[in-house]
């Protein structure tokens, strides 16, 4: 799940913007009587949506710890252009209930930007949300990387196109605490394993990490499961967990919870007991903040995490703070990511909502943000070497080149499991609950239908 939901400040933002019609740096010379266009010729550029609104509904908004808006909102301004169309941008920290009110109450927004696929399609399994017509659902299986093609296609009608998206395997570290003590950078699991080990047996802290994110609490815990259970039992096992084809607490369930307990339930890892219990009150946001004053040596968070790091921070192989990609299982295993992002989809099948849906999954919009707040889109056109902020073309190449890529499982899950006891149930194993009891309570909370 994307970290900007969680966000324990409550705020509302809103944004517009609107210019009278002209031609757009990315135009064509067809499909329309102004001889203008956009998208080859997709969105064709009449004024034809003067003096009307699209809203779009997110969960991103206006904070202190997020960009503004107003960039998003600023990279639709081509299409404005083209079109006339006013966008407005709504954000709320309170996204699962606000959508689910408004679908229900008649007022569903005309785009909406979900960062949970699983929520996605249960508005469409009850016809709450529009499905896309062939002409922009063909764009799902072209335009991106393999397997975001299935996230917005619910019993074979796709309602949605992928936007944005971050990489979650990531393990950040201190490259000059590592060179200090000849640390090496692992390419397996049973390195980073050893790696921990000679840093505990050395009188350092291996791991620092924090899970408390209000209601939310848990949640990184979720992501570390995520991924060992991609390392451990590959995509095809995740598949099968995730869409509760195997039940929550099978061995191969429990063998993954198992290992990650090895890290984040143990002492010698984080400092003593009381450490790993603080781990459940620490503010995700603050998780690897020790790192910069050497007192732990990694810590393992999403690409977002590039973000929370203090104002001035370096970030590169040089820098105060650099990353790693969260090594496989053993040698020669496919390169597996875990990763997240958001998917649009349309409330209603206005001619302007499909357009404006159709612009914002498209290689425009998405060098436009990429530009302007560093996010990565999972496009597969996405031209690598002309990004210009570095830390962003890594991320971007960490995407596009993972040989397996997977969705954050606990966003894919039904809301009371994903959202619910999955962050519940594993905050309690973190101070102390056993796993056994863990996965079966979960398990017995999974919705029968």
């Amino acid at each position: 799940m994307r970290y900007g939901k969680r966000l324990a400040a409550v705020t509302m933002a809103t944004a517009l913007v609107s210019v009278a019609c002209g031609s757009s740096s990315s135009s064509s010379d067809s499909g329309s009587s102004s001889g203008k266009t956009l998208l080859n010729g997709e969105i064709k550029c009449d004024g034809q949506y003067k003096g009307k609104t699209v809203e779009v509904f997110s969960p991103t908004r206006d904070s202190e710890n997020d960009k503004p808006v107003a960039d998003f909102v600023a990279a639709y301004q081509p299409l404005v252009d083209c079109t006339g169309v006013t966008i407005k941008w709504t954000g709320t920290d309170s996204f699962e209930t606000e959508i689910n009110v408004r679908v229900q109450g008649g007022s569903a927004p005309d785009v909406i930007d979900f960062p949970q696929p699983g929520l996605l399609a249960s508005l469409a399994r009850k016809g709450q949300i529009a499905a896309l017509p062939d002409t922009i659902a063909a764009h799902t299986k072209s335009d991106y990387v393999s397997g975001w093609d299935t996230y917005s296609t619910v019993d074979g009608k796709v309602y949605g196109l992928p936007a944005r998206a971050n990489v979650k395997s990531l393990v950040w570290y201190s490259p000059a605490a590592f060179k200090d003590k000849g640390y090496a950078i692992p390419q397996t699991l049973d390195e980073l394993k050893t790696l921990s080990d000679k840093i505990a047996a050395d009188g350092g802290v291996p791991w620092c990490a924090g899970i408390e994110s209000g209601v939310a609490t848990g949640w990184p815990v979720t992501d570390w499961i995520e991924d060992f259970m991609l390392r451990l039992n590959g995509p095809d096992v995740y598949d099968q967990w995730v869409a509760h084809t195997i039940p929550f607490n099978d061995p191969k369930v429990k063998a993954a919870v198992d290992a990650v307990g090895s890290y984040l339930k143990n002492p010698k890892y984080f400092g003593g007991d009381n450490a790993v219990k603080a781990e459940a009150t620490t503010k995700f946001q603050d998780g690897g903040l020790p790192i910069l004053d050497g007192k732990c040596y990694m810590h393992r968070q999403a690409s977002f995490y590039s973000g929370l790091w203090p104002k001035g921070t370096t970030i590169g192989d040089d820098g105060q703070i650099n990353f790693f990609y969260l090594p496989v299982a053993k040698s020669g295993d496919k390169k597996v990511m875990l990763g997240a992002g958001d998917i649009y989809a349309a409330g209603n099948s206005k001619p302007e909502s499909m357009d404006v849906l159709l612009y914002t999954g498209s290689k425009d919009y998405a060098d436009a943000v990429l530009a302007s707040r560093k996010e990565i889109s999972p496009r597969k056109d996405i031209d690598i070497a002309s990004i210009a902020d570095p830390l962003a073309k890594r991320f971007q190449e960490l995407l596009v080149n993972s040989d397996v890529f997977r969705f954050d499982g606990s966003d894919l899950m039904p809301g009371a499991v994903g959202a619910g006891t999955f962050w519940t149930e594993i905050t309690a194993w973190i101070v102390g609950q056993d796993t056994d009891t863990t996965l079966k309570n979960i398990e017995a909370s999974w919705p029968a239908s």
